[in-house]
């Protein structure tokens, strides 16, 4: 099929496009009422949006390296109960057999996950016990007649049974095979997403009851850390990786606001702030005595992180109370000539306005410094998980994925070159919403707002959103970002703008091939509509869309095309990417603060990391900080430009696509090797690698 403009088309075939309008938007319906309201999302995944099989397979692997982690961390001391008797000391008999039962649910859970993808699925066996490994002979596995399995506690503990739904049975008649050999039917495997979705959610809920707390006190993994190599042990199987916890080191924390999991944040100074007054002996003492910070402001070197967004914001208290501030920070760039010109902290201020207990800090301050440095990291994760990547990448993409099913058929040439870069966004997204924003979820337990504040932070980070103004280069230049003399350091900027030119070349020559000029582009009604429900109020309410009410130009439907497409693509793996190799180690940067701000400053001290831990995530919350960010950080599925990876042929049918995007392909090539060789001279980064960029937001 080769794509056509409705305007091209015959008056039968423009009904019939009407009518397949009339059925998708029947199946693509908005719900305004959800815990993101007045955000419209999708009602219900439709049919054929769920989750790809692929993309299963590799949830399912990460999943798995999750569990595997916990268990081998618990192993050793279980191990050493069966040498040793049952005996703790500080821990009554029955405590130790339940985190002993706690210990078995979670191999059990393990079990489960790896059973998801057994290509012989039971459809019927007796209930029998399966000894597990390194369990007690009075435990085991309980298999049931449906498949279901539980874990049996031995002696007379029986308050953790954890039961888990079976695999799903095979359309085969139990007696044509041994029930050890029937393979899983077509259909069976349509509804593995769905099973290995709800194994998960009954894995978070074991892991945030208190069996499982329990079984973390007995393997001292609880509590406040005595020292960081406490945060470092809970990378037993996974991977953590060199240079984590960087955070603490000047250097490397200044570096993660070009180059981190947010770095958006920053706006170039050009005058004093009110509401925050570094002194100019300030300034000097960490940039030098030759340097001043009128100087800096006057060449452009220096930069403000703002987070007053966060100001005045419900804290949250599930599961324990958390702390967090809305702070100013102001970083500079040595001047033109220094031994080298990376990004420098200077001065941070715990508030919005200066006070006794939140004076302007810098570096020389020693503990108040690493303090104000641990709180402006948990603002910027709260800005992070919440604005940057829920709001501005996931929330914001639900929007062009309903309106593009809604109002352009399979026949629209954008239609077609959109569809990939949505795929698996409305599945992540219902997820999202029903699990990840639920009370009690993960936001809830990590981040420093309440559940509420934490998604109105998200909601309003998509209403407030000028889409005209943030073009990515156009962004850049509104936050004062995109001199490369003035700011040379800046990762973000610069592979984006070269991933940026590289999309923006592929749409406007795959544009072309439809639209011949200009008119073409207004006279498409199609496309008007597509616009007109992206700012309705019944639609996506998005702000500052188009050219005054329409697409007029072809200039500017590839600027809007690939701002889509940058979005789905790059920008989130630039938000999401970080969080498993930089965000899993919970020091690095920790999602809440778990101490409030002193009452007045420190006692002059050098910098302590024992009082700082104080401040830092107790362990339990550090094991569910590990097990999102290495979840949401470690699935790659689809590969920028790579259009036909999952289908039988070629993705694009008409014929012509196929020398533009080979031309797309190898200008991706060059950007990779560009990138490469930047990180041979730069710390390296890694979030633009176009290999390691997926086409659409799908985890």
């Amino acid at each position: 099929m080769t794509p056509t403009l409705p305007q091209n088309d015959p008056p039968a075939l423009q009904a019939k496009r009407k009518q397949q309008l009339g059925q998708l938007q029947a199946e693509y319906v908005y719900d305004f009422t959800t815990r993101v309201q007045p955000l419209g999302v999708a009602h219900s995944v439709p049919s054929g949006q769920g989750f790809n099989f692929v993309w299963t397979l590799g949830v399912l692997n990460q999943a798995l390296n999750i569990t595997a982690n916990l268990i081998s961390m618990a192993a050793p001391f279980f191990e050493r109960l069966e040498s040793f008797g049952k005996k703790v000391e500080g821990f009554a008999e029955t405590e130790v057999r339940d985190a002993e039962q706690a210990y078995l649910a979670l191999k059990a859970h393990h079990l489960h996950l790896s059973r998801i993808f057994d290509p012989t699925h039971v459809t019927a066996a007796p209930v029998q016990v399966v000894a597990l490994a390194g369990a007690s002979s009075e435990s085991g596995l309980a298999t049931g007649t449906d498949g279901s399995f539980a874990v049996v506690p031995g002696g007379t503990s029986t308050s953790v049974v954890t039961s888990f739904p079976s695999a799903p049975a095979s359309a085969l008649p139990a007696s044509a095979l041994p029930a050890s050999a029937l393979p899983a039917s077509p259909e069976a495997l349509e509804r593995l997403p769905e099973e290995l979705k709800s194994a998960l959610g009954n894995l978070t809920g074991f892991m945030g009851g208190t069996a499982f707390d329990l079984l973390l006190r007995l393997i001292s993994q609880y509590g406040q850390a005595k020292n960081l190599g406490a945060y470092q042990s809970q990378f037993q199987l996974l991977p953590m990786t060199q240079g984590a916890g960087v955070a603490l080191d000047d250097v490397m924390f200044a570096r993660l606001r070009v180059a981190g999991p947010n770095p958006v944040v920053l706006r170039r100074l050009t005058a004093p702030d009110a509401r925050f007054p570094v002194t100019e002996a300030q300034f000097r003492s960490v940039m030098g005595q030759e340097d001043s910070l009128a100087t800096a402001m006057q060449e452009g070197r220096a930069y403000l992180a703002d987070y007053a967004v966060l100001e005045g914001m419900q804290p949250g208290t599930f599961p324990m109370r958390k702390y967090f501030c809305a702070p100013l920070a102001l970083f500079a760039v040595p001047r033109a000539g220094a031994p080298d010109r990376l990004l420098r902290a200077v001065a941070i201020q715990c508030a919005q306005k200066p006070g006794p207990s939140t004076p302007v800090v810098t570096p020389g301050d020693g503990l108040n410094w690493e303090v104000a440095k641990l709180f402006l990291q948990v603002a910027d994760g709260a800005w992070h998980e919440m604005i940057s990547h829920l709001g501005l990448t996931h929330l914001l993409l639900e929007a062009f994925t309903l309106a593009t099913a809604r109002q352009l058929p399979p026949e629209h040439p954008l239609q077609v070159l959109l569809a990939p870069h949505f795929e698996g966004t409305l599945a992540i997204n219902n997820a999202a919403v029903e699990s990840l924003v639920a009370p009690k979820g993960f936001v809830d337990r990590l981040l420093p707002g309440s559940i509420e504040a934490s998604t109105g932070l998200a909601v309003q980070a998509v209403e407030r959103f000028r889409f005209n103004q943030e073009l990515f280069p156009r962004s850049l230049a509104n936050r004062g970002v995109a001199d490369a003399q003035a700011l040379p350091d800046y990762p973000y900027r610069d592979d984006g703008l070269l991933i940026w030119d590289c999309m923006h070349r592929w749409v406007e020559d795959y544009l072309a091939l439809y639209y011949g000029s200009d008119a073409d582009v207004a006279a498409d009604y199609e496309l008007q509509a597509w616009l007109g429900e992206l700012a309705s109020p019944t639609g996506g309410r998005l702000q500052d869309i188009g050219e005054n009410g329409a697409i007029r130009t072809r200039a500017y439907l590839a600027d809007m095309v690939t701002m889509v497409i940058f979005t789905a693509s790059a920008q989130h793996a630039v938000v999401n990417f970080p969080q498993s190799y930089i965000m899993s180690y919970t020091p690095s940067l920790p999602l809440a603060a778990y101490a409030p701000l002193p009452g007045a400053p420190l006692a002059a001290q050098p910098a302590n990391t024992a009082a700082l831990l104080a401040y830092m995530p107790p362990l339990q919350q550090s094991f569910s900080q590990q097990t999102l960010m290495t979840l949401l950080g470690s699935v790659y599925f689809t590969a920028l430009g790579d259009y036909d990876r999952y289908t039988p042929g070629p993705y694009f049918q008409d014929p012509r696509v196929a020398v533009l995007l080979k031309g797309f392909q190898t200008r991706l090539g060059e950007a990779e090797a560009t990138i490469a060789r930047r990180n041979l001279r730069r710390i390296p980064y890694r979030s633009l690698l176009p290999s390691e960029i997926p086409q659409s937001i799908n985890i």
